[in-house]
């Protein structure tokens, strides 16, 4: 079993191979088939997604007990490494043409502000007092995303959660793969870019990453130029209020240990500084 949100085991039946993913009833399902249609149609585009196997009734998830069960494609290859720059291009290309076959929605801008406005959607208001620069840290980040007015950028649905260890490459085909898709929703194509960047250790190092995605043509350089750092920070943001949360509640599922939620913490402490 692993996963930060879910829970995931191997599958296997003479040579072929699964992965079997379990999320809670409820508000985490609607997520979790979201994502799972998203992964179909990205397949049914000839792009290897890790998409679901239906049950022999057509459903792409089943019930067991209080869970949504998934039977996931096995995707071949070898996860990317955020610290390679000739991964960190494959990266940005892949992720570019995922973008290219989602396609785009139009949004209003109080949909759009629904999406961003971290201190009306906090769950857990004790999450921003767990540290005393968390609060003022998100009070800024809400400012700056204010002046960036997201409505403005380009919107569709996103993977969510693009980090090096969700692409697939397999040398031998050639082929490559984006799989893991409970993260996703809908929001600016520049929410993954962002976040791609991020795990691949900030823009400076991200330099592959971009060329390769500005080279599908799927957003405008003048857009990526603009909205990067208040995105960024936005990453940052969610990752202070997610480890600030699993810090109160002793959650420790995904980490080897608690000071795994502190180093997390700690990163994003250091960015949004």
């Amino acid at each position: 079993m692993g996963g930060m949100n879910s829970a995931t085991w191997n599958v296997r039946l003479r040579d072929t191979r699964w992965v079997a993913k379990a999320v809670p009833r409820g508000m985490p399902e609607g997520q979790f088939l979201y994502g799972l249609r998203l992964s179909v149609q990205v397949e049914e585009a000839g792009m290897l997604a890790g998409a679901p196997v239906p049950t022999s009734a057509g459903h792409l998830t089943t019930a067991v007990g209080g869970h949504a069960l998934a039977l996931l494609r096995w995707v071949a290859g070898r996860e990317l490494q955020g610290h390679s720059s000739s991964d960190t291009a494959l990266m940005g290309a892949t992720l570019a043409r995922v973008h290219g076959i989602l396609g785009t929605e139009p949004v209003t801008p109080g949909e759009a502000w629904s999406q961003f406005d971290l201190l009306a959607d906090s769950p857990d208001d004790a999450a921003l007092n767990l540290r005393p620069w968390i609060r003022p840290a998100i009070e800024a980040v809400t400012a700056r995303l204010r002046r960036l007015r997201p409505e403005t950028l380009t919107w569709g649905p996103v993977h969510g959660d693009p980090a090096p260890e969700h692409f697939r490459f397999d040398p031998s085909t050639g082929n490559r793969g984006l799989i893991d898709w409970g993260a996703a929703s809908f929001k600016p194509r520049m929410y993954d870019v962002a976040t791609a960047v991020m795990d691949a250790h900030g823009p400076d190092r991200a330099q592959p990453l971009l060329r390769a995605y500005l080279d599908q043509d799927v957003l405008p350089r003048a857009e990526i130029e603009r909205a990067l750092t208040p995105i960024l920070d936005f990453r940052y943001a969610i990752n202070a209020l997610y480890y600030a949360g699993r810090i109160l509640h002793g959650d420790v599922t995904g980490v080897d240990a608690p000071s795994g939620n502190e180093e997390r913490l700690e990163e994003a402490r250091r960015w949004l500084a």
